[in-house]
């Protein structure tokens, strides 16, 4: 009926329900064939302190998603529903995830191909607790296996504990003449907020340069047998890229510290840092640059396990691999400071190749002995001011999993003891300069 004033009707007023005050009374989960009672309070502890619909409804959410980050669950779906007197039930319901899941690769990086299989556990003792054993076989890695049993901190995914153990052996033959033999175990807490992820590690680290051939060098030789390495590294990582393979835009800022001789034979601190950034020009060309350094020092000799090494596809193109710095007739002694830079311009997509750019490069790099035994101020004027050099061309080819490169080089600069690579050079990984 019209007002006889002859005025408006008020206008209906909406409810905004999401902000309406509640307090929930009970919450609970179906779906999930294991799950420890502790670890349900600690995932459903956000829901149980809402004060508004909107709140519980937002905790409850997060809580699927902490499962299903876990493996545990999947497909959850959330329900609110009247409790007793003035609180709400709040029900997530979702289907129980894969428990046992094994996967196959073959994986290219560091100069070699790798055949691998590994094998996961989800969600072992009912509180997101996960197991993993993984097998390798590769053109250079005669065997490497590594286990892992790791469980979330709090019922957080991206707070976590691990305990590792692997053994690897590898013919090094190809860059010196011996094994390298590596065996460790440790214990971890990773953490990860958004693009910045850190880690704290311990270890204990048995190494071997072993099966010394009959050509390896005088220096090689010294450097062969045993050496035992327990320590802690530290490491944080900011990584904003569109893509961890070919990225078009973002930054890559990686750190890490690592302090040994908390028992074992081994003293050294080692430092770590990199730094890649990309940034889209134009259209659709891409300019990347990248920068890598490190140092390393001990009271004694540095190990060979923990020297650098610079040089290959993934590191300054148009050398062979390891195939900068010290040498000792055929052996590659690495360093204990290095560095290598990057600048590349990749093209827009090739029509009708959409997943292939062009690449324009330079590289330049340098690995040497200075800390162990400092020389004159000469000898580090010229590790900075004289790196080994090269520029190329080539095709990139951008997939998820992988990065393929194939690149035509002209080495510009060389110090005496590097190995070259001119011409074109293949380069598979994850990890490029």
């Amino acid at each position: 009926m019209a007002s006889q004033t002859g005025g408006e009707e008020p206008a209906a007023q909406g409810v905004a329900v999401g902000a309406l005050p509640a307090r929930v009374g009970r919450v609970s989960v179906s779906g999930v064939s294991r799950i420890r009672a502790g670890f349900l309070a600690a995932v459903m502890a956000p829901t149980l302190g809402a004060t508004t619909v909107q709140q519980a409804a937002d905790a409850a959410r997060d809580a699927c998603g902490r499962l299903a980050a876990l493996g545990m669950a999947r497909q959850g779906r959330v329900e609110l529903r009247q409790g007793a007197g003035d609180t709400i039930d709040v029900h997530v319901a979702c289907a129980d995830g894969g428990r046992v899941a094994v996967r196959t690769g073959v994986d290219v990086g560091g100069d070699e191909g790798t055949a691998s299989v590994a094998a996961r556990m989800n969600n072992v003792w009912g509180g997101g607790e996960y197991a993993e054993a993984h097998y390798a076989r590769g053109t250079q890695t005669a065997a490497a296996f590594r286990t892992v049993l790791g469980a979330p901190v709090g019922g957080d995914p991206a707070r976590r504990v691990e305990l590792t153990a692997q053994q690897s052996t590898c013919d090094a033959r190809a860059w010196g003449s011996h094994d390298d033999v590596r065996r460790s175990v440790g214990a971890a807490f990773r953490r990860s907020a958004g693009a910045v992820a850190d880690e704290v590690a311990y270890a204990v680290a048995w190494r071997e340069v072993a099966g010394v051939g009959a050509r390896a060098s005088p220096e090689l030789r010294r450097l062969a047998g045993h050496s035992v390495k327990a320590g802690v590294t530290a490491a944080r990582t900011y990584d904003s890229r569109d893509s961890p393979t070919v990225p078009t835009a973002g930054t890559l800022a990686r750190a890490s510290l690592e302090a040994a001789g908390l028992g074992g034979s081994t003293r050294l601190a080692r430092a770590l840092v990199e730094v890649q950034a990309s940034r889209r020009v134009g259209a659709s060309c891409v300019v990347a640059a990248g920068l890598q350094a490190g140092a390393v020092w001990s009271p004694g000799a540095v190990p060979l396990a923990d020297r650098f090494f610079v040089g290959g596809a993934h590191s300054v193109r148009g050398f062979a691999f390891r195939g900068i710095g010290p040498r000792d007739g055929a052996d590659a002694l690495g360093g204990d400071v290095f560095y290598a830079a990057g600048l590349s311009v990749l093209s827009p997509p090739l029509p009708r190749l959409p997943a292939l750019r062009a690449h324009l490069w330079a590289n330049a790099g340098q690995c040497a002995l200075l800390l162990a035994a400092p020389g004159p101020r000469a000898d580090a004027a010229r590790f900075l001011r004289s790196p080994s050099a090269s520029v190329g061309v080539g095709l990139v080819y951008a997939h998820s999993l992988v990065r393929a490169e194939l690149s035509w080089c002209l080495p510009l600069a060389a110090t005496p003891t590097d190995q070259l690579r001119p011409g074109l050079q293949l380069g598979l990984g994850l990890q490029f300069l």
